[in-house]
């Protein structure tokens, strides 16, 4: 079965942009878009990056941005090239704004359940160094299509309209990338990139929509999707690409109600972005007084 069938996702972006769906309709249409293309928009930002962890900020910046901006799409069919063309903007961002930071292969979180011995944290260690490797030495063509064909079992179909290029040129590609990788190693990087897709667990995705549905509640002022989000078990202290949890992103704006709701959803009031700010900070330096002292009312030790 095609994992992105082409009338799912044109109906999907159709029933995201209607101006006569509510708010919540709208915007659980674009949680199924993000979930059929998530593996599409990591495995292409992760081969030009090369990180795991860039990679999958690049990817979700990406999708939020697409939120915002999916009015300006003019043809549903154009979504997949239109949504390639985002997340590349987000990896030139990503890599002119900030240097990225070396990751260690030991900071990549273990999918499998039990402790790994250190024998099997060194052998890790190394397939993962050989992995990453072998993709980054192929030309760029042929690695963006290798790593979109073996994320996920995308079709060559779907990786061509991803890449707005031409099957046969997929085709190609994928024929050089294995006259260039042995079989063993392409099996190798097969395994590896499907270890780290998003849609391994719905973390990335819940993410997501849960930023994006913040992002709806500063336009429409409507937090009962986003309530309902939270009931369904997504994280509340999920944080962006800056370390700001869902409470900084109310505070910074003066949002009281969403403040409020985080709080009742057992938010951390004293979580510290990557500049070491808390929300109740970052409220008070925007002059939103009230959100101060709301936050100071509910904090540790009050």
């Amino acid at each position: 079965m095609s994992k992105i069938a082409v009338e799912t996702f044109e109906s999907l972006v159709t029933q995201a942009q209607a101006p006569d769906a509510n708010q919540a309709q709208r915007h659980a249409a674009f949680g199924e878009l993000v979930v059929r293309f998530q593996d599409m928009a990591y495995g292409y930002a992760y081969a030009i990056l090369g990180d795991v962890h860039l990679a999958q900020d690049a990817a979700q910046e990406a999708f939020i941005a697409a939120y915002q901006n999916l009015a300006q799409l003019r043809e549903p069919a154009a979504f997949p090239g239109w949504l390639r063309r985002i997340v590349f903007t987000r990896c030139n961002r990503l890599t002119r704004g900030r240097r990225a930071q070396e990751q260690s292969l030991e900071t990549v979180p273990y999918l499998s359940s039990g402790q790994p011995t250190p024998l099997m944290v060194l052998e890790d260690k190394e397939m993962k160094e050989q992995v990453q490797t072998a993709i980054q030495t192929l030309p760029e063509p042929q690695r963006m299509a290798t790593v979109l064909y073996y994320i996920d079992g995308y079709s060559q179909n779907e990786v061509a309209e991803f890449l707005e290029v031409s099957v046969d040129a997929v085709k190609k590609r994928l024929q050089r990338a294995r006259e260039r990788l042995q079989e063993r190693m392409v099996e190798m990087v097969q395994e590896k990139l499907r270890e780290q897709r998003p849609s391994r667990d719905g973390e990335f995705a819940k993410s997501v929509q849960l930023f994006s549905s913040l992002e709806a509640t500063a336009q429409y002022s409507q937090l009962m999707s986003i309530e309902q989000m939270l009931i369904d078990g997504v994280g509340v202290d999920a944080r962006d690409e800056n370390g700001q949890t869902l409470l900084h992103w109310a505070a910074l704006h003066g949002y009281l109600d969403a403040v409020e709701l985080l709080i009742q959803h057992k938010a951390d009031l004293d979580a510290r972005d990557d500049a070491g700010q808390t929300p109740s900070q970052i409220a008070e330096a925007m002059g939103h007084s009230a959100v101060v002292e709301l936050l100071r009312r509910h904090s540790k030790g009050t």
